[in-house]
């Protein structure tokens, strides 16, 4: 579809679908259809129409219909169903994706213009596009087999091509998955998939067309537009009040402060749910040397740091050390408990959940990971560069084990005396969840508050 009805990168894609433990309804859709079925539907209609154009030209291979569907099921069921398991493992997901990628390396490098017709180009950059475009045209794809619309089981003997359509299917899914929450709406997955399916057979025969016209796609998503922007707002007022009402339970908590503004103690009376151990609060921890490791479940620093945190725990615990990691306010359960699982955090730390965020507000700067060391009088050092203080940090348990407290200097923050103007402060926005890339580690990573 050439007209892009919704912003699908302005809102977060996230959902439940429909009751998909009992298999795919067979569902139409029309004028009389509820919104929010035209809004699956018409969101289906947009990702088929444009992955089923232009996936087959990047890697030379038309997706298998069925298999994409597959796919877009089974993620929504594994959402639902945390036993469930994917047709195919994310590691042989991933190395199908990677052959693939190769795939449209070397068909991009083949598009390439040459001395010619760089020379006819002349920098104009619709024409680049437009030579671009008919190259692409022009590169062999392979068919895919015409759709049965039945459920697909891959076995060992699944081409590369099933597997890849199965892994867009998956991300589909995903996608799909990621609107409903931030509309507070259960979108239908069967009208996502319609839409998918008549958009795909669309591409395959331009004769065709889609049951809902562009018109009334057009409309449905504009309402869409509307409901988003008020969502926004209302998300926007609600966080300025759980701030306010935040920053006042912790100014009760907060206590004698460091130069650096930070508490000069742990206040056990904090709050924190228990996820492997029963906890309200951080009473069970006071008047024990303690390790702590704040972090949250999608940082990849955090992910990293877990592991080598979980060798000095188990050193040290049996010595008497105490060993208890926070997640940060951002996280769930199941994210927490699944980084808890890869971290093999049990036997060596309890786990808990800054759900109030109180822990977040008084001892983090809003990065993770964080690591403290407490003596049992509540008083810390805190290890913001972790990798770099991870032998400082060993030596100083021992030493508070043999009863030498652990001591923190902190320094004052430089004053910028040359400022006049006070610090414009900006009204914050929902988070957006982006895309998963490679990029450059920072040194730690915004906790997910």
């Amino acid at each position: 579809m050439k007209s892009k009805y919704f912003a699908l990168g302005a809102c977060a894609l996230a959902l439940t679908a429909c009751d998909m433990l009992g298999g795919p309804k067979q569902v139409t859709i029309g004028p009389n259809s509820t919104d929010e079925q035209k809004f699956a539907y018409m969101l289906g209609a947009q990702f088929g129409g444009q992955n089923f154009t232009m996936i087959p030209r990047q890697v030379g291979a038309e997706l298998y219909e069925d298999e994409v569907v597959q796919g877009i099921y089974d993620n929504i069921k594994a959402e639902k169903d945390t036993t469930f398991k994917m047709q195919v493992p994310a590691d042989s997901m991933q190395a199908v994706g990677a052959r693939f990628s190769a795939k449209a390396r070397e068909r991009m490098e083949k598009m390439k213009p040459d001395s010619a017709a760089i020379a006819n180009i002349n920098g104009d950059h619709l024409k680049m596009q437009a030579y671009m475009d008919s190259m692409s045209k022009a590169m062999p794809v392979e068919s895919a087999p015409v759709p049965t619309k039945a459920p697909v089981t891959l076995g060992e003997n699944a081409s590369d091509n099933q597997k890849f359509s199965y892994m867009i299917g998956v991300q589909f899914g995903a996608q799909f998955q990621s609107i409903g929450k931030q509309f507070n709406t259960e979108f239908d997955a069967d009208y996502f998939v319609l839409g998918v399916r008549e958009s795909a057979a669309k591409v395959r025969d331009t004769t065709k067309a889609l049951t809902l016209p562009e018109d009334s796609l057009k409309a449905v998503g504009e309402r869409f537009n509307e409901k988003m922007k008020v969502i926004r707002e209302e998300a926007i007022k609600k966080q300025q009040e759980e701030q306010k009402k935040l920053e006042a339970e912790v100014a009760e908590l907060k206590g004698e402060t460091l130069a650096n503004g930070m508490p000069a103690k742990i206040n056990f009376k904090v709050k924190a749910t228990g996820i492997s151990t029963k906890a309200e609060n951080l009473e069970a921890y006071a008047g024990k040397p303690l390790l702590m490791f704040y972090f949250s479940a999608t940082c990849g620093h955090c992910a990293h740091a877990a592991p080598q945190l979980v060798e000095i725990a188990k050193e040290f615990n049996p010595k008497g050390l105490t060993s208890v990691a926070i997640a940060s306010g951002g996280n769930n359960k199941s994210g927490i408990r699944r980084f808890s699982d890869d971290a093999k955090f049990e036997g060596a730390f309890d786990v808990l959940w800054d759900e109030s965020r109180q822990f977040g507000e008084l001892y983090s700067d809003g990065y993770v990971p964080k690591v403290y060391l407490v003596n049992p009088d509540g008083s810390y050092k805190l290890y913001a560069a972790f990798e770099r203080e991870k032998e400082d940090l060993k030596k100083e348990i021992a030493e508070l084990l043999n009863g030498k407290p652990v001591e923190w200097k902190v320094e004052a923050p430089a004053v910028d005396t040359a400022a006049t103007q006070p610090a414009k402060v900006d009204t914050p926005a929902v988070s957006q969840p982006a895309p998963a890339k490679a990029e450059a580690k920072p040194a730690a990573a915004p906790a997910a508050k």
